[in-house]
């Protein structure tokens, strides 16, 4: 017999309680600073991270190891996305929006994203 999953399964929120987790150790004052801001809505998390990393790119103020780490979370959101249709529109409107009108940011993500994020990012461009 199988057990019912309640709704918590099929939110946003729940699949992406490791990307949240990773984004939380590795940018700790970005992630404290979006929450106050947006509360609990990863749409609007994410969508800041894209603003935060693509000025970070743009701007050269922020070390080579960070930056990676940035695209490490939206690698790991892409992962999540093929499962999640909800990820996916958080992924794509949020954070990838933003890396597209950031010519340089644009440029590094398409180096350092996964395949499928960079599908996604190249969907956007078209």
């Amino acid at each position: 017999m199988k057990k019912h999953m309640g709704a918590t399964h099929y939110e946003p929120g729940f699949r992406l309680t490791k990307v949240n987790a990773y984004l939380e150790r590795n940018f700790p004052d970005f992630f404290a600073e979006a929450r106050f801001h947006v509360g609990n809505d990863d749409y609007f998390l994410y969508s800041r991270f894209g603003q935060y990393l693509a000025r970070s790119i743009e701007l050269r103020r922020t070390p080579r190891a960070m930056i990676n780490r940035g695209f490490t979370v939206l690698n790991k959101m892409a992962a999540v996305s093929r499962k999640d249709p909800s990820v996916l529109h958080i992924l794509v409107s949020g954070s990838l929006e933003h890396l597209i009108d950031a010519p340089k940011a644009r440029a590094l993500a398409m180096k350092r994203l996964s395949p499928i994020a960079q599908g996604y990012l190249e969907s956007l461009c078209e």
